[in-house]
């Protein structure tokens, strides 16, 4: 029987699981063990929104079993490996978040497992144990697993109790009544505690089963955990399972830390001449190679130092179970050892954490503890690797993974590899015949063979952090050494040229599938996943040196309908210009018909043969439209599905969304449709003055606007003529529109669409929101403070915060906040949901605009809304370039704006109202605080520190200690490779909101006892607790010596770290580790926590750190500094 069921049991109380650092630690630690069934205690996780959070990164592979906490205490889960193919399940738990019991049949047994959470006094356990005993009674076989918080045998602890415990005898009474065994007693195993606590360590946490297969468990261990003062207890039953490991060397992807590698930066020049020093070879074939030898090169170098890096983690972990097994024959002997090991520890775990969001896509923020810009559309990015389980096909659902990506073969091999039939040659030429052709000026422009600078400013233009493609090499390896590659590059181009073709590895790209909406029924069609092209890097650089020639002279060929991927353009030009409309319509009591086409696949169904043809009439030169065709001859994709790659797909049609080129060649493309509609006079657009609005374009969201009902369906009669000729689809059902204004009748369906009576959504923007807005805005802060909520059980400081805040949340909100107004009270809602977030707290302990002062200055740069609705504002009125918002400004401005705005048509509107009313609000703001000299002649950037400036004085807590309070102590604690608690404790010490007793006696919150030290009996105040104290005296002297450094210590020094001036050891760092160790020696104390010295709390700390920096590839000449204090003497 064991034999055909190999199970892995394990139990862990993670004393709390809100971290989803510690959610990813469990899973890791999950994997490693290979477990099939583990028993999760003290969670503390009460709420749906928590659990659902925790549980996210588990439910791929586990069934989990929930019994939520009772506020912060208790809380516990069951997870079970989905392998398992359970039936018959049924759970029970308890009221209090203490147990959880599960009845489950699988491999043809019966099973009844329990996990429990025992509590701390003997009184309630007696009573909770008392539950347990019907649960017993059962035929099933019980596997029993938790902390019991009390021992059976005066073995289990290490110091002998000293009162009698009456939960112990009941417990060992149920036990031997139900015959279940202790894993741990089985064939005299030696008895390891499980948790520590000074010298009274005890083996709390463990594994029973019934009688019936005691003598089938194997492998029991007691293992400790860094992130938990409680081991994990592993127990088999049966022999382990091995699992195969293989690598799936077709999606390797270039690890960018090798860069900083000497090893591997030495090999890479050395291998490219080597290459080219082969005389036999073509240049696409030494190309090809010498990527071929890189990526065998990264392989082995990354092997040897993984190789490496597993040592010293299986030395670290060797080392750690050691010191635990001394620990239990002299309890308190070796606690600051174990603490060193375990912060050494602490830097493999954050590295294996990286690495885990970055191959999630996560929304997370680990580059130097800041979020980076891909982040920002993380939802989406979480998809490259978000399975997909269940598709809808023909009638017929599937699930199993290998149909499912034939299925999406099949489309899309439908798709790209079907020829786009046009129609014949002069239909198309009449199309084309209202596209602007380039005068021969222009032409030599852009024509002529790619040079070297060209190469080198593409290259130095690549983003950082995208996925590379097939290949595996990034945009970080060619910028590293792009004075090499570049000559390299240069050749291969060149040779393109003569020989008509790209080198193979050109051709060959990886398609991606991204979910076009968050409806879980609607993602089981495959039409609702778009796909996204990922190319290698070196064709991206050829794409972009083609794409920047185009750009010199797109503005010629697109008009300014068109927005998407033309530098000087942007998205919010088309929004105001439909807001505008819809505004002119309401004040003068017009009527606009507002149709949003869709083009079923608009980027895949791009006939190539058109798109050369175009190009060809508006007379690029030969080597932008060679070169463009070199692009689409003979590529091929293969589909990333599940981690699994789909066979090749010939690609013979659509422009490839990620190809850098693709934005403008679509622009070209949609342009005879723009064209045609705009030069036919049948068709009625919007009229402001001698300016008309018909089409509004940003890639494939086609708009049209028109004033009669005719102007519509001639509109529609073109696209879809339009459609005929170059083999674009209309999907009627997706299109809409709406009636607005003073419409004699407004029917529901019309010219074979849909049609709303209220403004629809444009471009992410709910257009129905131009005049009253304050629902919108009431629920965006509320989808606001959820997703701040989210955030709170995440380990980060306190600046990262601000930059969660900066980068995730207002961004977002500001592309809504540019185009429409937004009252000074929502505001102020946002900025408070952004305070209590950034201080973990509902009470904010310094003057909110204080946040907003840049690290320079004292502040945390967060983002000022009403400060950048300010200059967005300023900036429309302007940088205005469209036609059409010039006008109507004058005509609706030029009344309060008189002083600006020179009109001969006088001025018919009243007073400004919605989005323009805090235009002229905002010119008005300025400039009594500016001159308008400078006011048009300023930045952007420029403009918002002024107003900032303006606003905010410097704070007190820079100004009273200072004369010169610009200090960069922020920037420089910011950047230092220490803990984020550290970072956050520094800010509080810096502004003095550090919750010493003075402080919060001062702030009217209750002292118990005295506001006095408990080692002192004088005031606690910051300096008493940093300086004067007996323990910080002592402390800093040892420290001193140990460092050999004078650390002058007062006021002025404590909050502005000026050790390191003219040092090269960064003094500072070391300081700020001592303050923060200090500072937590005395929280232990002031919580009644497990006692801890301050040299052993320095210690972990400086281990942690040492093992940051340790794992650079070029350590610091200061770096012995940490083993000098790693020896720090007692004192």
């Amino acid at each position: 029987m064991s034999a055909a069921l190999p199970l892995h049991f394990v139990t862990l109380n993670v004393r709390g699981l809100c971290s989803r650092r510690k959610q990813y630690q469990l899973l890791r630690l999950f994997r490693e063990e290979k477990v099939d069934v583990a028993a999760v205690q003290e969670t503390k996780l009460s709420s749906d929104e928590s659990i659902a959070e925790a549980l996210e990164p588990f439910m791929k592979e586990y069934e989990i079993c929930v019994n939520q906490a009772i506020g912060v205490s208790a809380g516990c889960f069951l997870f079970f490996r989905k392998q398992l193919d359970m039936s018959s399940v049924s759970v029970f738990i308890d009221l209090e978040g203490r147990l959880i019991s599960c009845d489950l049949s699988f491999r043809q047994m019966n099973w009844r497992f329990i996990c429990l959470y025992a509590p701390n006094t003997p009184k309630e356990r007696t009573s909770f144990f008392g539950i347990l005993v019907p649960l017993l009674r059962t035929d099933r076989t019980i596997v029993l697993m938790g902390d019991f918080n009390c021992v059976c045998n005066v073995d289990d602890r290490s110091v002998s109790a000293t009162r009698y415990d009456r939960s112990a005898t009941v417990l060992q009474s149920m036990l031997q009544e139900h015959n279940l065994a202790d894993v741990a007693y089985r064939k005299g195993e030696p008895i390891c505690y499980t948790h520590f606590q000074g010298i009274s360590h005890a083996r709390l946490d463990r594994i029973y089963v019934s009688g019936s297969i005691i003598d089938s468990m194997t492998d029991y261990h007691v293992k400790p955990v860094f992130f938990s003062d409680h081991c994990l207890v592993t127990a088999c039953f049966g022999p382990r399972r091995h699992r195969s490991v293989y690598q799936q060397w077709d999606f390797w992807k270039l690890n960018v830390k090798l860069l900083k590698d000497m090893s591997f930066s030495r090999k890479i020049p050395m291998v490219l001449s080597q290459i080219l020093e082969k005389f036999d070879m073509h240049i696409f074939a030494k190309w090809d190679s010498f990527k071929q030898e890189t990526k065998n090169h990264a392989i082995e170098r990354s092997t040897i130092i993984s190789y490496i890096n597993k040592q010293e983690q299986r030395e670290l972990h060797k080392n750690l179970i050691t010191l635990y097994e001394l620990e239990c024959l002299n309890p308190g002997e070796y606690s600051d050892d174990v603490n060193v090991v375990r912060g050494q520890l602490q830097k493999y775990e954050t590295e294996k954490y990286r690495g885990a969001l970055i191959r999630s896509r996560k929304k997370r923020f680990f580059h130097g503890e800041q979020p980076t810009k891909r982040s920002l559309d993380d939802e989406r990015r979480y998809a490259l690797t978000k399975e997909i389980v269940e598709i809808n096909n023909n009638g017929s659902t599937l699930t199993d993974p290998t149909e499912i990506v034939k299925s999406f073969h099949q489309l899309y091999t439908n798709i790209f590899g079907t020829l786009i039939p046009t129609k014949e040659k002069s239909e198309v030429e009449h199309l084309l015949s209202q596209m602007p052709i380039l005068d021969e000026t222009d032409r030599e422009l852009i024509d002529g063979p790619i040079t070297l600078e060209e190469i080198k400013a593409a290259i130095k233009s690549l983003p950082n952090g995208k996925t590379p493609g097939p290949d595996g090499l990034s945009g970080e390896f060619y910028k590293t050494y792009a004075d090499i590659i570049s000559p390299v590059l240069l050749a291969v181009f060149h040779e393109a040229f003569v020989q008509r073709a790209l080198p193979p590895s050109f051709y060959h790209g990886h398609t991606v599938l991204i979910p076009k909406t968050k409806d879980a029924e609607m993602l089981k069609k495959m039409e609702n996943y778009r796909p996204i092209s990922l190319c290698n890097v070196d064709y991206k650089i050829y794409a972009k040196i083609l794409n920047d020639r185009l750009q010199c002279v797109i503005e010629t060929l697109i008009g300014k309908h068109q927005t998407c991927g033309i530098r000087g353009r942007a998205i919010q030009t088309n929004i105001h210009v439909a807001r505008s409309v819809l505004e002119c319509v309401s004040d003068n009591n017009d009527q606009v018909a507002f149709v949003q086409i869709d083009l079923t696949k608009a980027f895949d169904r791009v006939s190539h043969s058109f798109l050369f043809t175009l190009l060809n009439h508006i007379n690029v030169g030969t080597t932008l439209l060679d070169g463009i065709k070199l692009c689409y001859s003979n590529c091929s994709t293969r589909l990333v599905i599940n981690n699994i790659l789909s066979n090749e797909i010939k690609i013979k049609s659509s422009v490839r969304q990620g190809c850098p080129l693709s934005p403008l060649l679509f622009a070209l493309y949609l342009e005879p449709l723009c064209l045609s509609i705009i030069n036919n006079e049948s068709i009625q657009g919007y009229s402001l003055g001698n300016v008309e609005v018909k089409v509004l374009a940003y890639a494939d969201d086609v708009a049209f606007f028109c004033t009669d009902k005719r102007s519509v369906e001639r509109a529609l009669d073109l696209t879809a003529r339009y459609c005929e000729v170059t083999g674009a689809s209309v999907n009627p059902a997706k299109c809409n529109g709406f009636w607005y204004g003073s419409w004699a009748t407004k029917p529901s369906l019309f010219a074979g669409i849909a049609w709303n009576r209220n403004p629809l959504t444009y471009l992410g923007v709910p257009l129905s929101q131009i005049r009253s807005n304050v629902t919108y805005w009431s629920s965006l802060t509320t989808t606001l403070k959820k997703k701040t909520d989210a955030w709170r059980g995440r380990d980060i400081s306190i600046f990262a915060r601000a930059s969660v805040c900066n980068v995730f949340l207002a961004s977002k909100l500001m592309y809504v906040l540019q185009v429409l107004h937004c009252s000074r009270t929502n505001i102020q809602k946002i900025h408070r949901i952004f305070a209590t977030f950034i201080w973990c707290s509902t009470w904010e302990p310094i003057k909110r605009d204080n946040l907003f002062l840049p690290l320079e200055c004292g502040g945390l740069g967060l983002c000022h809304i009403f400060v950048r609705q300010l200059v967005s504002r300023f900036f429309f009125f302007k940088n205005i370039n469209h036609d059409f918002l010039r006008v109507m400004l004058q005509r609706r401005l030029s009344g309060s704006l008189n002083y600006l705005i020179v009109s001969t048509v006088e001025s018919s509107q009243g007073t400004p109202w919605g989005f323009l009313k805090e235009v002229v609000d905002t010119l008005s703001f300025l400039k009594a605080r500016f001159s308008l000299e400078y006011l048009f002649t300023v930045s952007r950037k420029a403009l918002s520190r002024s107003i900032k400036e303006s606003l905010f004085p410097l704070p007190l807590y820079r100004t009273r200690l200072t004369l010169e309070p610009i200090n960069d102590v922020f920037k420089r604690v910011k950047k230092m490779g220490v803990p984020p608690s550290t970072k956050t404790f520094f800010f509080k010490l810096h502004t003095s909101t550090l919750p010493v007793k003075t402080y919060l006696e001062e702030k009217g919150i209750f002292v118990p006892w005295t506001v006095n030290c408990r080692l002192c009996n004088k005031p606690e105040t910051i300096e008493h607790c940093f300086i004067y104290c007996n323990d910080a005296f002592l402390f800093w002297d040892v420290l001193q010596r140990t460092l050999q450094k004078d650390l002058v210590l007062n006021d002025y020094n404590l909050r502005f770290l000026p050790f390191s001036e003219n040092e090269t050891v960064p003094y500072d760092m070391f300081a700020l580790l001592g303050l923060h160790s200090l500072w937590k020696c005395r929280m232990i104390d002031r919580h009644a926590e497990k006692p801890r010295t301050t040299k052993s709390l320095f210690l972990e700390q400086v281990a942690q750190v040492r093992s940051v920096y340790a794992s650079k590839f070029n350590q610091p000449d200061w770096f012995p500094m940490f083993d000098k204090c790693l020896g720090l003497p007692n004192f």
